[in-house]
């Protein structure tokens, strides 16, 4: 009885794929000629070895076999020390049932070969997992099966059936083949059944969860109904809640609507309010006097080129003499469009604040657009800086006084009643110093007396056009158009470390920062103003720093953080030598030399009152005291830490500078100065 081809393998059925490419095809050819049509070959093959590259090709065409004769197949390597454990393992954790391999040790095929006798194909046999048909084949030929169970068929004599005996030359394959045939036939049913039961069993299965569903949702839709009934009762109360709700909302959104109204109402009566006081002619009765365009030729010489001491973008600076007084006249560039505007911003602002540190308004000439004010002699703070006609520098004492000058007439102007003003051009070229030094903030043209922004709830001003020194201006203004207090302070810091350092103003604050990072300050400081207090000179280069912060929120306040730092420091600087007793002590300086201990370590300058610390150096007590009071606890020359705060009066070393200074008459000027 011949088997029927193509009717032993329905499903999947795994193909071990020997190296030898002879029993390699043998056994796939075998498989294929008993696959059905919906049967799937898993062609599996394992290496012992990790290159296992040059077998692709080989087992490509195995697939190409496949494909030829319409087989689905698809290849498998796995990596495996040993193909026999390989083989078990991957029939135990895949759960193959089906399995075909080689029987043969070599390509001898040999009739009477009753079982396989390979090693590896032995180990499969006994060892491999039982719910696994296993059928092994040589040269096209099956050889042995073992069935699932372990019931194994063979060609020995005790697998033939009675009738065999006496009957030597009996076929092996018409025997075989039959009871093949019915044990597999036996197995798919078995197998079909088990299908069967399983797919009845999550049948009833699925009943039972949907019957328990049903009663589920029964229970949920008799809650619901009871709900919706006694919900209808509070319907009539939840919809009038919601009338009045909306009625109430309603409400609110006029009332927030009239209080916008009455805002800007207010908003524009005070700007209009405003406007009237800087436009008004009163505001020029408020000065001392209203000039005639006659009298400025007069008093200018009729605006002499010889008296011209200034010239900008505004218009030109005369000196004149008016009425007995020696004064300044700003005539504004009427051929600018904000001539007008300036003019009146400016006469507004100076006509109605008064400080020692803001230049005086004397007067105005509406028909020429010009402004009249107090003559100062040493010029403006830049032209010092610079040592214009080779004016002396500024000593580090003066410096700190004009940064303590400036900082006042600034708090002044922001905390002004009724309404705070910011200049909007702070700089040393609008800093006038008098004969005596005294700084005088000017230039009030581009300021503005600042309304409650709607928008921070703050002071400001907002334009769509900012104005001012590029290198000087706050650059939160020159972004948003939003002028603030706090532009002042970032103009102010700039000229903190202009004064500091004596350098130009762009790129000045990274320089800064840079050397208070290396703790190098001193090699940026201006030394033609004197030999600068270390502590004092890091106290005011951090003050810069902060005030000229990019972010106006890190920038510190002028009255509560910054003016309680600089005017203590004002008040215990030593008074500065005098612009004569500088001029005596250079000139005498080439015939006499000052002993390098006569000087203090901190600031200097010759010691009135030398004190011994605990480092063992000598110091001029106050600037010793204000080092300390500043915060630190290292000696200013070793920066090594102080044991103690205490100091012992230098007696032998006062003495001796005492005497130096009877001996090149130079006493009553350290006295005086």
């Amino acid at each position: 009885m011949m088997l029927r081809q193509k009717s032993l393998f329905r499903d999947k059925v795994f193909v071990a794929i020997p190296e030898e490419p002879w029993d390699a095809k043998s056994v796939l050819s075998w498989v294929i000629d008993h696959a059905s049509d919906s049967a799937e070959i898993i062609i599996i093959h394992i290496v012992t070895a990790p290159n296992f590259e040059s077998r692709q090709q080989i087992l490509d065409s195995y697939l190409d076999e496949c494909l030829r004769k319409k087989v689905r197949a698809e290849k498998r390597v796995f990596l495996f020390t040993k193909i026999d454990e390989g083989l078990i393992h991957l029939i135990k954790i895949y759960g193959v049932t089906e399995l075909v391999m080689g029987a043969a040790a070599n390509r001898h095929y040999r009739r009477k070969m009753k079982a396989p006798e390979s090693q590896t194909a032995r180990n499969v046999m006994q060892q491999a997992h039982s719910h696994c048909n296993i059928w092994f084949i040589c040269k096209g030929k099956l050889i042995f099966f073992r069935e699932a169970n372990y019931c194994l068929l063979t060609k020995s004599k005790s697998a033939r059936p009675t009738c065999s005996v006496g009957n030597p030359k009996m076929d092996l394959q018409s025997y075989i083949q039959p009871n093949l045939e019915a044990k597999t036939s036996e197995y798919m049913y078995i197998k079909e059944m088990k299908q069967r039961q399983e797919a009845e069993e999550e049948l009833s299965q699925q009943k039972k969860e949907k019957e328990s569903l049903k009663q589920v949702i029964l229970m949920l839709q008799n809650e619901l109904d009871w709900y919706r009934y006694h919900s209808n009762e509070n319907a009539n109360a939840l919809q009038e809640a919601n009338q009045q709700k909306h009625l109430l909302e309603h409400h609110i959104s006029e009332y927030n609507k009239v209080k916008r109204e009455l805002d800007d109402a207010v908003k524009e009566a005070r700007g209009m309010r405003m406007e009237k006081e800087l436009t008004a002619p009163c505001a020029y009765g408020a000065m001392n006097s209203e000039f005639s365009l006659l009298e400025l030729e007069q008093a200018t010489q009729v605006f002499s080129s010889s008296l011209n001491i200034g010239r900008g973008g505004f218009g030109s600076v005369y000196k004149g003499f008016l009425r007995s007084t020696t004064v300044a006249i700003k005539i504004l560039n009427t051929e600018s469009l904000h001539a007008q505007s300036q003019f009146q911003q400016e006469v507004a602002i100076l006509s109605r604040v008064r400080h020692p540190n803001l230049v005086t308004l004397i007067g105005a000439c509406p028909e020429a657009s010009a402004l009249v004010y107090e003559f100062l002699p040493n010029g403006s703070l830049e032209d010092r800086l610079n040592c214009l006609d080779n004016t002396l520098p500024l000593t580090w004492q003066v410096r700190i006084r004009i940064i303590r000058e400036v900082c006042s007439a600034l708090i002044f102007l922001h905390k002004h009643k009724p309404h705070p003003v910011v200049h909007g051009d702070l700089k040393p070229g609008n800093i006038l110093l008098d004969a005596n030094l005294l700084s005088k903030v000017s230039d009030f043209g581009i300021s503005h007396i600042l309304l409650e922004s709607s928008v921070t709830g703050s002071d400001a001003h907002f334009t769509s056009q900012p104005m001012g020194t590029p290198a000087y201006m706050d650059p939160e203004f020159f972004g948003t158009g939003e002028l603030t207090p706090q532009s002042d302070t970032y103009s102010f810091g700039v000229t903190i470390l202009r004064l500091l350092t004596g350098r130009a103003p762009l790129r000045l604050i990274r320089v800064v920062q840079g050397a208070l990072d290396d703790d190098d300050l001193h090699s940026v400081l201006d030394h033609s103003a004197g030999e600068w207090p270390l502590g004092q000179a890091e106290q005011l280069a951090r003050i810069g720093l902060q005030c000229s912060e990019i972010s106006r929120q890190k920038r510190p306040d002028l009255q509560r953080n910054v003016w309680r730092v600089i005017d203590p420091m004002v008040k215990e600087a030593p008074a500065p030598l005098s612009q004569s007793f500088r001029s005596m002590f250079s000139e005498s300086s080439r015939a006499v030399t000052t002993p390098s201990y006569f000087l203090c370590p901190i600031s200097q300058v010759v010691m009135r009152d030398p004190q011994v610390a605990a480092d063992g150096f000598t110091y001029e007590a106050d600037a010793l005291r204000r080092w300390l009071d500043s915060g630190h606890d290292t000696s200013p020359v070793t920066k090594k830490s102080l044991s103690n705060r205490d100091t012992i009066p230098n007696h032998a070393l006062r003495s001796a500078i005492q005497e130096f200074l009877r001996q090149n008459k130079l006493q009553d000027l350290f006295a005086q100065g």
